[in-house]
């Protein structure tokens, strides 16, 4: 019988992101101005460094936080909104 590798399990969502890393006010105006674009369900999984799966399953449990578009089979998010709902969930972080 054939096992799962079960190390990377759970591992795709608990990426957190750092305020310092992003980009600022406006760049993010700058951006959406020009270089609106589409990603893929891969794509942005890559971008945020979780699976495809995870991102599915979000979609299909309707708990996505971007915003997305069907086009046959295929999943589109627009790259300027994802950029916009990371700045909007933004949380600073705490000191232990």
């Amino acid at each position: 019988m054939f096992q799962k590798d079960k190390s990377n399990r759970g591992r795709g969502m608990k990426n957190k992101l750092i305020s310092e890393h992003l980009i600022s006010e406006e760049e993010l105006i700058k951006f959406m101005e020009k270089d609106c674009k589409l990603l893929t369900s891969k794509g942005l999984a890559k971008v945020l460094n979780v699976s495809e799966g995870a991102l599915r399953k979000q979609r299909s449990l309707n708990r996505s936080l971007f915003p997305f578009s069907r086009l046959g089979r295929r999943i589109y998010y627009p790259a300027d909104l994802i950029v916009k709902t990371i700045h909007s969930n933004l949380q600073d972080s705490q000191l232990r």
